[in-house]
């Protein structure tokens, strides 16, 4: 009897304990700016207000972020402005990053998950979320 009691209880605890993993979700996609395939970059998903993770932009414009928590993310996307040219018989500073020569540049609110207005419900174990940035509209004034 003992025994079977042992066994019960040890069953139990596996079970439990396998059940109280947190299902974690990879997001994958595409991001373009007014038409353009972004070719390098970072993006960034704050899930709950508690969890931050983010990828490099491949120059296709893809995107994978593995181990996001479910929830409501943030999304920031952030482009590295090439360092300026330098004069010429003047070598170069080492600026540290990865540059394209010709990043598809995209506004500053992009930069910040406070201004960026993207939001995206992480659901799925495995979820696509392609990203079309727009121009933002110029104001009129009257």
């Amino acid at each position: 009897m003992r025994l079977l009691m042992a066994v019960v209880v040890c069953t139990s605890i596996t079970v439990l304990a396998g059940c109280s993993r947190e299902v974690r979700s990879t997001v994958t996609g595409k991001v373009d700016y007014d038409g353009q395939t972004l070719n390098s970059g970072y993006i960034t998903f704050q899930v709950n207000y508690l969890v931050t993770k983010g990828a490099e932009i491949a120059s296709d414009g893809s995107y994978v972020v593995d181990g996001l928590p479910f929830g409501s993310a943030a999304v920031s996307i952030y482009v590295d402005q090439p360092p300026p040219p330098t004069p010429e018989g003047i070598e170069p500073t080492a600026i540290p990053g990865t540059y394209e020569e010709n990043p598809v540049l995209i506004p500053m609110k992009y930069d910040s998950l406070e201004t960026s207005g993207i939001t995206v419900e992480v659901a799925m174990p495995e979820q696509t979320f392609d990203i079309p940035l727009a121009k933002p509209e110029k104001s009129r004034r009257k």
